[in-house]
């Protein structure tokens, strides 16, 4: 981590204003009328199939491959599927002597079907008693901001909130509420290939039950955006 920062701060004393890397996890907007994301982590591996919009919005259609906490707590499926339709408009922009930073405003509904072998975590406090199939729908709101401090580095920020309602066999549904800050870093490593790390934590709220419970909640993947696949 100290190397990073030094290694970051090196960067940002070294270089005017910037534009670094195309982004599919920050606030910019994309260059390119297509964009592919993918990334492995927890609670998930998932691809996106970024398109660029009309104005300011860009959208995606996105899977999930799910062995973990989908919403980053009490959802925590041993194996399961999700399907989800990225939006993202960019809301602001602004050059800095030493840097220039986007901010965008993200939305993201999905629906997942899974398995969670009886292990499921539920508010107040429990583990769902039997094995079933458990479903569940997220509407993910986000604050993405992406900081470029180099031509080929993008520090990204923000927030975001993953609001979710979990479906399972024989009990009632329950609510999850996480409040997650990110932090992350997208490298432009190649002139058609963008490798990033992504760290999102913070406290995860359950609802259900009649009662509610606080834990702690995290997300984290790393992956690569690339574009112009057929040389376009």
């Amino acid at each position: 981590m100290r190397a990073t920062a030094a290694l970051v701060v090196a960067l940002m004393a070294s270089n005017t204003a910037l534009a670094g890397p195309q982004s599919t996890i920050g606030g910019k907007p994309l260059k390119t009328e297509m964009a592919h994301s993918a990334g492995v982590g927890w609670p998930s591996l998932f691809y996106e199939w970024w398109n660029k919009g009309q104005g300011n919005l860009d959208w995606a259609l996105g899977a999930e491959l799910v062995y973990g906490d989908w919403s980053a707590a009490y959802s925590d499926i041993t194996v399961g599927f999700a399907f989800n339709v990225p939006l993202r408009w960019h809301i602001h922009h602004r050059r800095h002597a030493r840097s220039t930073t986007d901010v965008g405003l993200r939305f993201t509904p999905g629906a997942l079907i899974g398995d969670t072998e009886g292990r499921q975590r539920r508010p107040p406090s429990g583990v769902q008693p039997a094995r079933g199939i458990t479903g569940g729908l997220r509407a993910e709101i986000a604050i993405p901001v992406s900081i470029d401090v180099h031509n080929r580095v993008s520090v990204v920020t923000g927030a975001a909130i993953p609001l979710t309602l979990v479906l399972a066999r024989e009990t009632n549904p329950w609510g999850i509420i996480p409040l997650l800050v990110r932090i992350g870093v997208e490298i432009n490593a190649a002139p058609k290939v963008a490798p990033f790390f992504l760290f999102e934590l913070g406290p995860g709220i359950g609802v259900g039950g009649g009662g509610a419970d606080v834990d702690f909640a995290f997300r984290i993947w790393v992956g690569t955006a690339f574009w112009s696949v057929l040389g376009r």
